[in-house]
């Protein structure tokens, strides 16, 4: 444990530690045994590459001799992405909050030479870490008892996962949902969309639910709430105006001031939302409004994130020219010089005023008014609103290009790609979008050909044109997800078969029978305690999205055990729903999904369905065949439409209008 040994590896994050003095050395099983050895404590620091804080304790602690001496002569360091090993992350994270340490990256977690836990927090000041590390060692040379003791305790804590199940499967009911709904909307920020507390993250797997159901029930204060925050987010500084793509969060109210990293998980599912809120709106100027940020976003990751293998890299760093957000910002003498005669009006439309500027005379942009509206305050026409815009954002992008940008880190995910295929194939059905139609299926292609091995398994990072680490449960949850959807949107039958070749695998390598949930990690993991993954947050858990396959799938194929793990998963959660319903809301769109039951549609035709009739037709609780192949359209003898529920069919029908009808009726 002699050298900084990350230089040789692939990770951007370790990348960027490589040349720090301290001793630094990836994950492995191997380090573990030379801590048991030397008989050290072991440092693992968890981050990621656009993480801005993990930068700041870098700077001020990692690459400082006196830290760097302390460390390596007292422990062990390890560092770890957080996107390559979120196993790592997730178990070391539950250790955090059991010591009642709020949550957050950098992560840095004390332990045994064995893995277990001892202390752990978030960043620290160079004076404060120096502080904790000499304590640490001081009480383990002299209290060793009691530290064992702790990491005992910790241990049994985190191998605890115990669940407790709603025994009565009749009991879902909609007054019960009807009270999960009112509890979102008691956190409802009226004025600026989303939930009242700050930072604000845009959460896009609640704002699905609250889309579906709000136009599912004519909810009005459901459907004002989305509108709302749609708007608020996309003209908000936490929206890149001049290149397209959302930032991670915003850290006050109004969306303004954004933690400036993109993610693609964020961008992936935020093209899904902004897509379905463009499927359901009767307004032309806000559907305008929709395909426009949808269209730019694209944009912004096509040109900035793809890869050559048809796949997308994770994530743009936050900072570059050694500040955060400088890449993004404007001073209005900056503004004046580019958009001469222009500045006039584009002052108004994104606010700049003394009182709003940010910091260091530096703004950034916000709008306030939509664009129709501000169009009939310039008596210009939409189409000359949106000519102007465009051309303006076209002078400033240029000039922008000649900023240093912040870097891209270069791996490319399994599981945020296979959001990606949904937000593409979303943004398909919204706009008949060929282009990212294509993009959906060059990705799917790389999951399939790059990612899946030999022996069915799924890998989860591919970094320098090579596969490596095993995938997680994210990973595949996420990648049977995308495929359902391919199949329902180009009828092609080896994407469903495939997605049923990987529910299989997950059941035989991740599912507890004893918990009826799946653990994160598969079977041979090395980890001191297997956690399963059940709370929804900025991405669904992984459990949810596999229940929501599970019932897909189930009645696809009409496998009745798969169907009833789905049931055995929901009910399982179902007493923490009822606890923090926030907390749980793609399980939520589980339940509103049994309550109502799907709806089973066999199109059996020769010509494919028009993509106006395809957008009109796939919807949450449709499950829709094109094989009679599928046991779930083998009863059918002759061509046509049928749709079926709760195993009752009606007539044949001869057109997918005529389906559209009966489903509305």
């Amino acid at each position: 444990m002699k050298d900084n040994k990350l230089g040789s590896e692939t990770s951007l994050y370790l990348l960027q530690h490589a040349k720090n003095p301290i001793h630094w050395q990836p994950w492995s099983d191997e380090v573990f045994g030379d801590a048991k050895f030397e008989g050290k404590l072991v440092i693992v620091s968890i981050g990621y590459s656009a993480c801005h804080w993990c930068h700041v304790m870098e700077k001020e602690s990692f690459e400082n001799e006196d830290v760097a001496r302390f460390m390596n002569t007292n422990f062990i360091n390890i560092k770890v992405d957080r996107e390559e090993r979120p196993d790592v992350d997730q178990l070391y994270m539950s250790a955090l909050h059991l010591m009642g340490v709020q949550g957050g990256w950098p992560l840095n977690c004390i332990l045994l030479p064995d893995g277990r836990p001892i202390y752990g927090g978030t960043y620290f000041t160079q004076h404060k870490w120096l502080k904790v590390l000499k304590s640490l060692v001081e009480t383990y040379k002299n209290e060793p008892k009691r530290v064992e003791e702790f990491a005992q305790e910790m241990q049994e804590n985190l191998e605890d996962e115990h669940y407790e199940r709603v025994n009565n499967q009749g009991s879902i009911n909609e007054e019960r949902l009807n009270d999960w709904v009112m509890s979102l909307k008691s956190s409802f920020d009226s004025v600026y969309g989303g939930y009242k507390y700050v930072p604000k993250f845009p959460l896009p797997n609640h704002l699905d639910f609250i889309l579906s159901y709000g136009y599912k029930e004519n909810d009005t204060v459901l459907k004002h709430h989305i509108s709302t925050t749609l708007f608020c987010m996309a003209n908000g500084g936490i929206y890149d105006h001049i290149e397209g793509g959302f930032a991670r969060y915003s850290t006050d109210a109004s969306w303004k001031v954004p933690h400036f990293e993109k993610m693609l998980y964020d961008n992936a599912q935020l093209m899904a939302v902004y897509s379905n809120a463009a499927r359901n709106t009767s307004d032309a100027s806000e559907y305008r409004f929709y395909r426009s940020i949808v269209e730019e976003t694209f944009g912004y990751l096509l040109g900035n994130l793809r890869a050559r293998s048809g796949s997308y890299l994770c994530a743009q760093d936050a900072d570059s020219g050694g500040s955060e957000g400088g890449y993004y910002c404007w001073t209005e003498l900056e503004l004046k010089e580019l958009l001469k005669t222009d500045y006039s009006w584009f002052k108004d439309l994104y606010n700049i005023r003394p009182e709003t500027c940010w910091e260091n005379d530096l703004f950034i942009l916000q709008k306030t008014a939509s664009i129709d509206d501000f169009a009939r305050k310039q008596n210009w026409t939409e189409d000359e609103a949106y000519a102007n815009i465009n051309r303006v954002k076209s002078i400033l992008s240029v000039r922008r290009e000649k900023r240093i940008k912040p870097i891209i880190d270069t791996k490319s995910l399994t599981s945020w790609n296979a959001l990606l295929i949904d937000g593409f194939c979303q943004a398909y059905l919204a706009f008949n979008h060929r282009q990212i139609l294509n993009e959906a299926k060059s990705i799917a292609d790389w999951i399939r050909g790059k990612m899946t091995g030999k022996d069915g398994l799924i890998a989860r990072n591919f970094v320098n044109n090579k596969a490596n680490i095993n995938g997680f449960l994210d990973d595949y949850a996420l990648t049977i997800q995308a495929f359902i959807k391919l199949y329902q949107i180009n009828g092609v039958l080896s994407h469903l078969e495939y997605a049923k070749d990987l529910c299989e695998t997950v059941i035989n390598k991740f599912y507890s029978e004893k918990q009826k949930l799946f653990y994160y990690t598969p079977s041979d993991s090395k980890l001191i305690a297997r956690k399963i993954d059940i709370d929804d947050d900025v991405v669904p858990s992984s459990n949810s999205v596999m229940a929501h396959n599970l019932n897909i799938l189930g009645t696809y194929y009409r496998i009745e055990d798969w169907l009833d793990k789905c049931k055995l998963m929901l009910a399982t959660v179902q007493g923490f729903i009822n606890k923090y319903p926030s907390s749980y809301v793609n399980w939520m769109a589980l339940y509103e999904r049994l309550l109502n039951g799907s709806k089973e549609i066999s199109v059996l035709l020769s010509a494919p369905i028009e993509h106006t009739e395809l957008s009109k037709l796939i919807q949450n609780s449709h499950v829709i065949s094109y094989h009679k192949e599928l046991p779930m359209s083998q009863g059918q003898k002759e061509n046509g439409i049928y749709l079926c529920q709760n195993k009752s069919c009606l007539p044949k029908m001869s057109s997918i209008n005529e389906l559209l009808e009966a489903l509305d009726s």
